[in-house]
């Protein structure tokens, strides 16, 4: 359970810091605040999870694993996350209210440790595919609240009053520190 509090909490760090921090990397057009931006990740990495999981855990179970090819699962779930994440950016872009970049997104996206973090657990320890897919549906809601919750916590603090040696990184890293103590108040809720 501490194991996936850490994947969680490591991929809102990424995305927030890259939402505020890189302006090239913002992953949408036209997005102001970083709530907004959190919000267009938090609907793409719904997509794009529960997407990879279930490809990867049925490849992982149906070709590779009675195949023989056990030894090639990292490589085939890279190679499906990269190949997922384009059909994601095109879902958004017909949606219309959120236009990601090109570079940005991709990036971003692709790169994000959840998805593959989550596709690994995914084919790990679940036995059948109704469990892999609502698994990663809810990993892919929390994370996507933690994401949120985040970064509107990051807005917030932006206007409050906070010594000049705890703006920006030291202010980030402190509340996800908070928050991961919080969080962890739910550590052994549910025995495994």
């Amino acid at each position: 359970m501490s194991a996936l509090l850490l994947i969680l909490l490591s991929a809102v760090l990424v995305n927030v810091m890259a939402l505020t921090r890189m302006p090239s990397w913002r992953p949408f057009e036209a997005v102001t605040g970083t709530f907004k931006g959190a919000q267009g990740l938090a609907i793409a990495s719904l997509l794009a999870v529960p997407s990879v999981a279930t490809i990867t855990w049925a490849l992982s179970n149906w070709l590779l694993d009675p195949s023989g090819l056990g030894y090639l699962r990292t490589f085939v779930f890279v190679v499906v996350a990269v190949a997922v994440v384009p059909l994601v950016e095109f879902a958004l872009r017909r949606d219309g209210r959120l236009q990601p970049q090109r570079p940005g997104f991709t990036l971003l996206v692709t790169t994000n440790s959840a998805v593959l973090g989550i596709a690994l657990m995914v084919d790990a320890r679940m036995q059948n595919i109704v469990d892999a897919v609502s698994f990663s549906i809810a990993m892919a809601a929390a994370l996507g609240f933690l994401m949120l919750a985040f970064a509107a916590m990051h807005e917030r603090l932006q206007h409050a009053e906070v010594p000049s040696v705890f703006r920006d990184a030291p202010l980030a890293l402190v509340s996800v520190g908070i928050m991961a103590l919080a969080f962890m108040g739910f550590t052994g809720l549910i025995q495994e």
